[in-house]
This record gives C-alpha cells, sequence and structure tokens, in this order.
C-alpha cells in the first residue's frame, strides 16, 4: 500500500468543503463519500473491542484526537468508516490498534453493532495531513491518494 497525500490544491478544496460543512454538524456524509475509494482499495473489515475498562472511555465524538491519543500508550491510529449493523448508516471514524492486532475502540462502547472498515495509518501519513490542513487531529483519508 502506498498512500499519499493529494495535490495541494485537492487537499485545500476539500478541506474548505470539509471544514465548512463540519462547522454545521454534517460534514460526515462528505468525508464517507471522500474516504470510500481508499477503502474500497485498501480496507479490511476489522473486529473492533470496546477498551477493556469502561473508565477507559473517552469523550464521544472526538474520535479522531481520541485515537490519536493513544500512539504514545503504544497504540496505531486505524481511520476508516463504522456502519450500523441496525440502520445501515456509516460514519466517518478513528479507533486503535494495538501491538498484538487487537482493534480497540476507546470511543464507541457498543461496538458490536457496527461494522469497522478502516486501514491502519502510519505516523508519517498523520503527520503530513496535520501539517497540510493545519488541523490537529482530525480526518485523513479524504486528504489521501494511492499510488504504486
Amino acid at each position: 500500500m502506498n498512500l499519499k497525500l493529494r495535490a495541494p490544491s485537492v487537499v485545500a478544496k476539500r478541506f474548505a468543503e470539509i471544514e465548512q460543512l463540519r462547522r454545521l454538524g454534517v460534514d460526515n456524509p462528505l468525508k464517507v463519500k471522500y474516504s470510500m475509494p481508499i477503502l474500497k482499495k485498501y480496507g479490511q473489515i476489522y473486529e473492533v473491542h470496546p477498551p477493556p475498562k469502561k473508565s477507559l472511555r473517552m469523550k464521544a465524538q472526538t474520535c479522531y484526537a481520541n485515537a490519536e491519543s493513544k500512539r504514545d500508550k503504544g497504540f496505531n491510529y486505524v481511520e476508516g468508516i463504522i456502519t450500523s449493523k441496525k440502520s445501515g448508516l456509516q460514519i466517518s471514524h478513528a479507533w486503535n490498534v494495538d501491538s498484538n492486532g487487537r482493534h480497540v475502540d476507546f470511543t464507541v462502547m457498543d461496538t458490536g453493532n457496527y461494522e469497522y472498515l478502516g486501514i491502519v495509518l502510519p505516523w508519517p501519513v498523520l503527520s503530513e495531513v496535520a501539517f497540510s490542513t493545519a488541523r490537529m487531529w482530525y480526518t485523513v483519508l479524504p486528504y489521501l491518494t494511492y499510488g504504486r
């Protein structure tokens, strides 16, 4: 898998579109739309678990920052789309994977109610997107493409 940042003009355009909708609280469909092509190419379905203790649950609606904050605890960052098994609603989301390959969601406790499709993203990719968008820690996949 060769993930790379999209052209600066594409990043700027997508960032402006997502930010405008984020301020209105309706950015999820656009993030899903922009994330899906890369997920169809490289994404995997993962079995994801809630944290071992409910006390480890982190603030709702801050999944990207929650997932990034676990890097210093030895977790890797995973981003993708979770789909409700009941309604079919797709949600752009981030979670973690530990060094043993166990996927853990510190934001959503009812993980069994969702199908998780994602990509483990390395730190250099996260930091490159953050630098390009000047937005620490938010969605990454809409700004990436894949090369050969």
